[in-house]
């Protein structure tokens, strides 16, 4: 949570609001932080039975109590450390404390606030039985942008926190763990109310213009109000309306920029003046830091661009840019951080994950039939086709798929072992048994022409017609091809034997 005069700030996990340092007091309930516009569900009870306070931050640490409507007293650190634990109850949606809470100050206050707050919120009973930091405002913002989006690791970094009531000044050292160079310096010259009252200055003048008369007291005060609206809504937008005035009242962004021309001038002296004092040359400066809400106005971020030329470092959301660092610094410390839905009982089994399924090789027509395993044969005169060959089973991943039906001629010269249980068994035993007959026919003829004696050249001219007709060449079927019908080759016809007593066939 963060701690500013105009803005109350308070960050979760999940959560962050904002409120007016408004606290209000009940008798049968805890005390509600902020303005009835703020908290819509209990703003009945806000104005009917609660006794309403405000005004106490910048009063924390001095010697004269706060005096209620009701002429009751109180002390104002003890108002603000009831007004924290309104906001920590608030942000957290009515859920325990968490165990670890972080308090930042503005940084430019005494030793003796501090000390003041710090046994304020000791006597809150809640806070009592947390650990809770307190911490200098400036430091937490530079541990919120150091974070995201990143600071200079060298070089005089210039913190400007533009809150409602002033703006404070401190110069850091980034190549020294971000160590103050001096006290921070407060300067009033610029802030939200000193705004607020420069575009009041505006409207009333203008309405003056217009024949409109003097506003009232009570129309002041309303139009103040709507004044500091119009200069939220014109940080993000170009035009903003003040409603409740005959004819429209607007107010452009042009005109919140002429507005704040002089004030925001005063601050760039008041910080040359603090490079100055400290002896810090423009090229030792390496960044500006700027936070707070008054960070939201574009005029801000351009001005100091402009004019020291360094990079302004910021964040989306500056008016919470505190509270954020606070929160980061006693993060690490929670070891658990309360939940909305408590945890499951048991961790969830979830099922193995299926791996996707491997490509499988385009299907193949002719190679659908089961494997018969092996079979039984025997040497029939006319055999039946035999079945086709088993196949070894191939990985998808480890070769690439055959193409269908097509079978690829084998290179000349390569040993077929690869292919040799592919050939049917019954066509390699007729072309056995055919060589053998061819040989027992030679050896006969061989034999009957060394007993009859026959001429040298019929000799030769019966083996070499004998020899020279090879057997039927075989061509191995196609891989995946059905196998052709074996056939018998034909026995060469024989001469006639010649006319003896004795059988050649007898040895």
């Amino acid at each position: 949570m963060s701690v500013g005069a105009t803005t109350l700030a308070a960050v979760t996990a999940d959560h962050a609001i904002t409120r007016r340092p408004v606290l209000t007091l009940f008798r049968d309930r805890p005390s509600q932080v902020g303005m009835p516009s703020e908290n819509p569900s209990a703003s009945s009870e806000l104005r009917d039975r609660g006794l309403v306070v405000s005004d106490f931050v910048d009063r924390v640490g001095g010697d004269g109590p706060v005096v209620a409507s009701d002429g009751s007293t109180h002390r104002p650190e003890q108002l603000l450390a009831d007004a924290l634990h309104a906001l920590a109850y608030a942000v957290t949606e009515g859920r325990p404390i968490p165990p670890a809470v972080a308090v930042t100050h503005p940084a430019h206050w005494s030793p003796d606030a501090v000390a003041a707050l710090r046994t304020a919120l000791g006597r809150v009973s809640q806070f009592a039985q947390h650990q809770v930091t307190l911490m200098s405002d400036a430091a937490a913002a530079l541990i919120a942008l150091q974070a995201n989006p990143g600071l200079p690791e060298q070089g005089i970094i210039a913190v400007c926190d533009f809150g409602g009531s002033g703006t404070n000044l401190t110069l850091v050292d980034a190549g020294r763990d971000f160590a103050p160079i001096s006290a921070t310096r407060r300067v009033t010259v610029f802030s939200g109310d000193v705004t607020d009252q420069a575009l009041l200055d505006h409207v009333v003048a203008d309405l003056g213009g217009n024949g409109d008369g003097p506003p009232t007291v009570g129309s002041l005060t309303r139009l103040r109000s709507q004044c500091r609206d119009a200069k939220e809504q014109l940080s993000a937008e170009t035009v903003a309306e003040l409603a409740g005035f005959h004819g429209g009242v607007w107010l452009t962004r042009v005109e919140l920029d002429e507005a704040l021309r002089q004030p925001l001038e005063g601050m760039f002296t008041a910080l040359q003046s603090a490079l100055d004092d400290n002896e810090i040359r423009p090229d030792s400066l390496s960044a500006i830091v700027s936070v707070g809400g008054g960070a939201n106005m574009p005029a801000v971020t351009t001005g100091l661009a402009q004019r020291f030329g360094v990079p302004v470092i910021s964040s989306p959301r500056p008016q919470l840019t505190a509270a954020i660092g606070a929160a980061l610094s006693v993060a690490g410390n929670v070891g658990a951080l309360p939940k909305k839905t408590p945890p499951p009982q048991a961790p969830h089994q979830f099922p193995e994950p299926v791996p996707p399924p491997a490509q499988e090789p385009p299907p193949v027509a002719v190679d659908t039939a089961p494997d018969p395993g092996p079979q039984a044969w025997a040497p029939p005169p006319q055999p039946p086709t035999p079945p086709p060959p088993p196949v070894a089973p191939v990985h998808p991943a480890a070769v690439a798929p055959r193409p269908p039906v097509v079978a690829e001629p084998e290179l000349p010269g390569r040993p077929d072992d690869a292919q040799w249980y592919r050939r049917p068994v019954p066509v390699v035993i007729l072309a056995a048994l055919a060589a053998m007959v061819l040989g027992t026919v030679a050896v006969l003829v061989l034999r009957h022409a060394a007993d009859t004696g026959p001429a040298p050249s019929e000799l030769s001219t019966t083996v070499s017609s004998t020899a020279t007709a090879p057997p039927p060449a075989y061509e191995p079927p196609p891989a995946f091809a059905p196998s052709p019908e074996a056939v018998v080759p034909p026995l060469p016809e024989l001469p006639p034997p010649p006319e003896s007593s004795e059988s050649p066939l007898v040895p």
